[in-house]
């Protein structure tokens, strides 16, 4: 499967080499901080290509900047005839992100709110609340939503 998506449309302007060489770098990109490229729209004289980040490891997230500066990185030297166009998609995290214990305990004393409470409106045992408030146990995503929606009305 291609790192590229669309990079069928580019057949027809380099040859299987340069294709390689192109997935190469943009494997890099994906590896190092989850980019990928789409390649949107190929005509005559220029190529649109949309370009997006996902969560990753490190948490460094690129700009639309920077985004369109590694685009056409890697896109000038193959196509340096073309005008590329790029559709920067910046890595925007969940609202959900900001949960951690440190945040249950803040909200919870803005307002006024305790484990027990809590409990007894979500249906969640006392035990486990507990455990995520304190940091004692990890929280999914889902239960960082609730804690999240829960807390933020």
């Amino acid at each position: 499967m291609s790192v590229i998506l669309g990079i069928e449309k580019l057949k027809s302007q380099l040859d299987e080499q340069q294709l390689d060489s192109l997935e190469q770098a943009a494997e890099i990109h994906k590896k190092q901080s989850n980019i990928t490229f789409c390649i949107l729209l190929m005509e005559a004289d220029s190529i649109q290509i949309e370009t997006s980040q996902a969560e990753n490891r490190s948490g460094k997230y690129a700009t639309e900047a920077s985004l369109l500066k590694r685009t056409k990185e890697v896109f000038d030297k193959w196509l340096p005839k073309f005008d590329i166009q790029v559709i920067p998609a910046p890595y925007l995290p969940s609202a959900t992100s900001v949960v951690n214990p440190k945040w249950l305990e803040q909200k919870m004393d803005e307002k006024g709110v305790r484990i027990k409470q809590i409990a007894f409106d979500t249906g969640v045992d006392r035990e486990s609340i507990a455990e995520w408030v304190s940091g004692k146990r990890s929280m999914s995503q889902i239960v960082k939503a609730m804690f999240y929606f829960y807390l933020s009305k």
